[in-house]
């Protein structure tokens, strides 16, 4: 049996990689700080050019935008398993009846076992931190004395890790029902999203989404078929599994924008027996590789007559109490997820009431994109094409959506008929 610390740690660095997506893609791990607190480091991007100045000056100062360094008191997360002699009697997990094994020849294998349960239940709790600052911009963390009660849910003190200014701006409202817009308009909506963060600095290329939101799209013929036409070779839909419980359902482009699809729907059990989601369901997030770090903090307990601290992402424990003949199997962490720039992506459901302005403005005008070889059309109303009085302006959108062979010899009305036909019998509008 290994008692000492410093080989625990190497031990529990040589077990199995746990896969966390959100954490990894996303939060990746960072620096471990030989201190209580972890330097966290933010800026904006933002788009300022530099300034053009005559020869004879040096230069012109350009502000830093929004640039913080702040220390935070790292929180501590600490489970810990019990190892009683009793459970050592009992044969372990797939041994035969008949092993023949002893009490202390199954102690290193349950100790083993229970390290890789703690281990486990650390990184869903990491998990479920990074979904709550990419949700809401914070990750609220409840510091219980006891099991009973973190179970029952009272006796703590709360902490909150809060990333924005005054109000969370990582939230897109869709402007109408997820459920009632067109397949053009459900991509014009993504295609505003990532606008949003372009007009921002940032470039997103990832869209993850849950399984509802994901049955939604991909069981929309209208959808799938803006990336089956023979034309437009710019996009696929190929479901991988991935570790976790997450798939990628391929890459689209949108209007110059390549986002990787993924469906996420990655649960874990709370404290007080409650199964939850790490993203509820409706969820629809901009996202892209490193949007921030994971830093870490020391770990400090007492051992023998002193403290002794420890420098790592995750140190693992055993106390042995004689007095209640057991040996407990402890695992702490200390993380501290961030992101570099508190703005640089969105999140939305398609479930939230969209704002009634919107959705009595979208019932008077219905905007439609279709796709060509580079990009979208913006499709006009019957309204927009009747109000048209230049034979040459209706030829020209003509061409836009595909129709040839009008010419002015024609009359002004007769091209208006001949787009409105085509573009009904085209794109159902």
């Amino acid at each position: 049996m290994v008692h000492e610390t410093y080989k625990l740690i190497n031990t529990i660095k040589k077990m199995y990689p746990v896969l966390t997506f959100l954490k990894d893609r996303y939060f990746p791990d960072g620096k471990v700080y030989y201190a209580g607190k972890a330097l966290v480091e933010t800026k904006r991007k933002g788009r300022k050019a530099a300034p053009f100045v005559v020869p004879v000056v040096g230069g012109i100062v350009v502000e830093s935008e929004g640039y913080r360094a702040y220390e935070l008191d790292a929180p501590y997360i600490a489970p810990k398993m019990p190892i009683t002699a009793k459970e050592l009697e009992n044969k372990a997990f797939g041994e035969s009846p008949e092993s023949g094994r002893t009490p202390a020849q199954r102690e290193n294998e349950i100790q083993a076992e229970h390290m890789d349960d703690l281990r486990h239940s650390v990184d869903r709790r990491l998990e479920a931190m990074c979904g709550d600052i990419l949700l809401t911009g914070e990750t609220i963390m409840k510091h219980f004395a006891t099991a009973e009660d973190a179970a029952k849910g009272i006796n703590y003190t709360e902490e909150c890790l809060r990333f924005y200014d005054g109000e969370f701006k990582n939230r897109y409202q869709f402007e109408k029902d997820f459920k009632e817009m067109s397949a053009s308009e459900k991509i014009m909506e993504f295609y505003k999203m990532a606008d949003e963060l372009r007009k921002r600095g940032i470039r997103a290329t990832d869209l993850v989404m849950t399984a509802d939101v994901s049955m939604e799209l991909l069981s929309d013929i209208n959808f799938l078929e803006f990336y089956n036409k023979a034309k437009v070779e710019i996009g696929d839909i190929k479901p991988a599994e991935l570790p976790e419980g997450v798939v990628c359902n391929g890459r689209i482009n949108i209007n110059g924008v390549v986002m990787t699809m993924f469906t996420y729907d990655e649960e874990y059990e709370d404290l007080d027996g409650e199964v939850k989601a790490v993203f509820p369901k409706g969820t629809i997030a901009f996202l892209h590789p490193g949007i921030g770090e994971t830093v870490y903090a020391q770990v400090t307990f007492v051992k023998g007559s002193g403290f002794e601290s420890y420098a790592e992402r995750i140190v693992p424990r055993l106390v042995a109490d004689e007095k209640n003949n057991m040996l407990e199997v402890q695992v702490f962490s200390r993380p501290v997820p961030y992101p570099y720039d508190w703005e640089s992506w969105l999140v939305a459901n398609i479930y939230d009431e969209p704002p009634k302005s919107n959705t009595e403005d979208n019932q008077a005008e219905t905007l439609n994109l279709e796709q060509d070889g580079e990009g979208f059309i913006d499709l006009k109303t019957a309204e927009e094409i009747n109000a048209m009085t230049k034979k040459a302006d209706v030829i020209a959108y003509a061409e836009s959506i595909g129709l040839s062979g009008l010419d002015e010899g024609q009359l002004l009305s007769e091209l208006k008929a001949a787009v409105l036909n085509y573009q009904e019998e085209t794109y159902g509008e």
